[in-house]
């Protein structure tokens, strides 16, 4: 497995790199304002990106996106309900994403969940395929936005947001999803990686979202 996070911009958002260590197959999720970055890791991974996820369209996710669709030449992929709010219009999908898909990386397999709260087309990506991350053994990724960090959650109270709605995709998608174990590190929009296990023990706001 190839996962890179670069944290970039003004506002520190977390961009990855994840795919393949056999194929070399790798998708971008989220740009924070720094293509030439982005560029430059993935030319020094020698690696070759098949396309470019959004988890959602708020612009320190989206800046300068283009330049990296037309480098790499790759489609872009995020929610309609997204475009169809208004919160990203710039561009259209190339491929509209909505809850249940999957997106093929190599061997690996992403699977998309619609986890809306943040903004309303808000998406989360989980795979079930990695079990060795840093040295240390897991049932899985989960890439989440800017729905649940590391101790705390996204905001709501954005164009578009909704606290009682974030609170559901937490605890439905997330937390009591069967799919998704403890076990699973969680790669947020913004600050430090984490694991359901410490959300679901040490996250501020965890009475609104396992109850």
């Amino acid at each position: 497995m190839i996962l890179k996070r670069l944290i970039l911009g003004p506002l520190g958002t977390n961009s990855y790199i994840f795919g393949s260590s056999e194929t070399k197959e790798v998708v971008i999720i989220d740009v924070g304002g720094e293509p030439n970055t982005i560029i430059k890791v993935i030319e020094e991974l020698n690696v070759n990106p098949i396309s470019l996820l959004l988890t959602h369209g708020h612009y320190d996710h989206t800046l300068k996106l283009g330049k990296i669709l037309r480098y790499f030449n790759i489609p872009l992929m995020f929610n309609k309900k997204e475009f169809d709010s208004g919160i990203y219009r710039h561009k259209e999908a190339n491929r509209w994403l909505s809850e249940g898909d999957t997106i093929k990386i190599g061997e690996l397999t992403l699977i998309v969940l619609e986890t809306p709260g943040h903004s309303p087309g808000s998406l989360s990506y989980y795979s079930k395929d990695p079990k060795e991350y840093d040295g240390k053994n897991i049932d899985g990724v989960i890439f989440t936005g800017d729905l649940i960090f590391r101790r705390s959650i996204g905001r709501s109270d954005l164009g578009g947001g909704d606290p009682r709605v974030l609170f559901s995709s937490i605890k439905n998608k997330i937390m009591y999803n069967p799919e998704i174990s403890d076990n699973f590190l969680i790669f947020p929009g913004h600050m430090g990686i984490t694991s359901v296990r410490e959300e679901r023990e040490l996250n501020m706001f965890r009475n609104y979202f396992l109850n």
